[in-house]
């Protein structure tokens, strides 16, 4: 006799489809840890006469389960590092104050990530520090640094520490001294991308042009930045 129809059994597969579905990005340990157990559901279900199987207050317990392994395995929230979410960080506010010039060297400030210094563009630009921010995107600290203009305008330049850099396609490719910036807008915001030693930057705002975006990107003062 064929087996009725177990609405349990479809919760647990449309779950497990559901899983599947996810990003690529989403932890392979996170795809592993459920498949198996759902997998050590099913031969416990083969054993059981229909009338006492896994009901579906255990299917309900172990979508609770996925959501608890999907924000710890994910980083805390499930926060994937993307475009979109690093230039968000360069619009964010700062939550520390701006680093200064450094005083060993006029064409950097104090702040750094990876031991990749943040350029000082004071004197060449008159964009100045107005503010600094940590965070934590994806297992990768992404450090920002915040410059105002003359004007008022504001910009956000984002260093993501670790290798290999993240990939970002779209937009516009332009060469300056053999490096590859990429231009593109981003929410409403002009979104500047390129690689420095290896790491992602991000430079990003409102109401400034592409123009100025590449001339800062791609300043090295003394053969250092921008590089």
């Amino acid at each position: 006799m064929s087996e009725q129809h177990n609405p349990s059994t479809q919760a647990e597969s449309e779950l497990v489809e559901l899983l599947r579905s996810i990003d690529v990005r989403a932890p392979q340990e996170l795809h592993r840890r459920i498949e198996a157990m759902v997998g050590e559901r099913a031969p416990a279900r083969r054993r059981r006469p229909p009338a006492i199987r896994w009901g579906l207050s255990g299917a309900a317990a172990l979508a609770a389960l996925v959501l608890v392994l999907v924000l710890s395995l994910a980083g805390g929230g499930g926060s994937v590092l993307t475009l979109r979410s690093a230039v968000a960080l360069t619009l964010s506010p700062a939550t520390m104050v701006a680093p200064a010039e450094n005083p060993r060297d006029g064409m950097q400030v104090t702040a750094s990530a990876d031991g990749i210094p943040f350029p000082y563009w004071g004197e060449s630009f008159g964009w100045r520090s107005t503010g600094e921010r940590t965070d934590r995107v994806d297992g990768r600290a992404v450090t920002t640094v915040f410059y105002g203009g003359a004007d008022g305008q504001s910009i956000g330049y984002a260093i993501v520490s670790g290798t290999p850099a993240p990939r970002v396609g779209g937009g516009i490719v332009e060469q300056r001294d053999g490096i590859s910036y990429r231009v593109q807008m981003q929410d409403g915001a002009q979104v500047v991308t390129w690689l420095r030693d290896g790491r992602l930057c991000v430079l990003a705002g409102h109401g400034v042009s592409a123009g100025t975006l590449l001339a800062l990107a791609s300043w090295r003062g003394d053969g250092t930045l921008g590089a």
